[in-house]
């Protein structure tokens, strides 16, 4: 039998390599013969090992050609280099004048004519706040380490804002501008003084209501910004559109969800509304509720809250979490009050923080304090003596369980059980309430 190719290979293979890589190799076992290698496989022709190498040979003799002798052998004919050279000569080109001076791009509008026009719609009261005199940040281009946030400030008023440039999340060129667009959109919006004695309902009704929608606001775990913004739209849509008595909860509920779709990142739905007034009121009637209410406050629902204002105070005063706590618990017992439902936002934020740092700090309201919230000592007189008379009725008014309770808790430091809020100071303060008129 003729010797395959397999064969062939290992005999070569035992011929060059030493005696004990062949006596290795020579255990192995040997490829059966009984079918012609490279022959046929599975009745598909392959290639012998003759004819690959002809095919090898064949290639090796056969010589690339290259682009010019292909168009040589398929007769087309070439265009000269002069011609190509002639053709990019003569190609019309782009002259450029330099004596001609190039014309500067046009300056973007600054920011002062918009200002102007801002101004003119401020009312009086916000034109001769002492912020107006504020400027954005202004870099100095000889040391650009020195990133001073220019406020034009008097002696004794620091600037709160000084080392905020570098965190573009501050905001600190435009939050002077964004707090006074905030105190020209609360006078936009203004809630009249005891509106709901012209409903022809007791006080106490919009107490119990309120009281209520607390409950629910925690029950739900919602945003803080939710339950001012609720309260908020409730006002201002009762003292447009009063409602019979028996759809006063429908009203409420109704504007915690409007609170709900403007702050929170997930709302509560319909059906969980329906749910916590135990099926008092359809799907179809809070929906309707929601249509009225937006319609009647003109879909505005931009209203700053006493939150924002207090956030910025609390910096400016520099308080500690104790203090900022109590000034929000101050400020959720105004809720209920309904003599307080007409106080701004801003000082009514500014009133809530002044008495915390007194009843906590024993501190006077300093001059930087007087500059960002635009409110003297002297303007917060009756809104703190207000403030102290909720804090002393919280002790045993029913209609404020639901506040004293929440911030009773440890996740409000257990503010409201705290010997500040039950001190003597508070009771000389809430005495005062009765003189003061808001």
């Amino acid at each position: 039998m003729a010797t395959t190719l397999a064969n062939r290979l290992e005999n070569q293979i035992q011929e060059n390599l030493p005696a004990k890589h062949g006596a290795i190799i020579k255990k192995r076992t040997a490829i059966p013969t009984t079918r012609p290698a490279l022959e046929t496989i599975d009745n598909k022709k392959v290639l012998t090992s003759k004819a690959v190498g002809d095919a090898k040979q064949k290639m090796q003799l056969q010589k690339p050609t290259t682009t010019r002798n292909a168009l040589k052998a398929s007769n087309i004919p070439m265009k000269p280099r002069t011609t190509l050279q002639k053709s990019v000569q003569n190609k019309p080109t782009l002259k450029v004048n330099h004596n001609k001076a190039i014309s500067q791009p046009k300056a973007l509008p600054t920011s002062q004519p918009i200002k102007q026009e801002i101004q003119k719609l401020l009312p009086s009261s916000v034109k001769d706040s002492p912020m107006l005199i504020g400027s954005p940040c202004k870099i100095d281009t000889d040391d650009l380490s020195s990133n001073i946030f220019d406020l034009n400030l008097k002696s004794n008023v620091e600037n709160i804002d000084e080392n905020d440039c570098e965190n573009p999340q501050l905001c600190s060129e435009f939050v002077n501008d964004i707090y006074h667009y905030m105190l020209y959109l609360e006078s936009e919006s203004p809630i009249r003084r005891n509106y709901f004695k012209d409903t022809g309902f007791k006080p106490r009704v919009r107490c119990i209501l309120v009281d209520w929608l607390v409950q629910v606001h925690h029950r739900f775990q919602l945003l803080q910004e939710t339950l001012y913004l609720t309260i908020a739209i409730l006002d201002r849509f009762l003292q447009v559109h009063p409602v019979p008595k028996v759809k006063l909860q429908l009203a409420g509920v109704t504007a915690m969800l409007l609170a709900s779709k403007y702050e929170e990142m997930y709302a509560p739905e319909v059906s969980d509304f329906v749910y916590i007034t135990d099926k008092a009121f359809t799907q179809a009637q809070i929906l309707s509720m929601e249509i009225l209410m937006l319609k009647t406050i003109n879909f505005s629902l931009g209203r700053p809250l006493p939150l924002h204002f207090l956030r910025r105070n609390s910096k400016a005063g520099q308080v500690d979490a104790t203090q900022h706590t109590l000034a929000k618990y101050l400020m959720e017992l105004s809720l209920v009050d309904n003599d307080m439902c007409h106080v701004p936002p801003s000082q009514l934020a500014a009133g809530a923080l002044c008495l915390s740092i007194k009843l906590l700090k024993d501190s006077e309201w300093t001059p930087t304090l007087e500059h960002y919230s635009t409110y003297t000592k002297e303007d917060l007189i009756p809104v703190v003596c207000h403030l102290a008379k909720n804090l002393k009725s919280a002790e045993k008014s029913s209609y404020q369980q639901a506040v004293k309770s929440k911030f009773s808790s440890h996740k409000m430091m257990k503010i409201a059980r705290i010997d500040a809020v039950k001190g003597t100071m508070v009771e000389e303060l809430a005495e005062q309430a009765a003189s003061h008129k808001l």
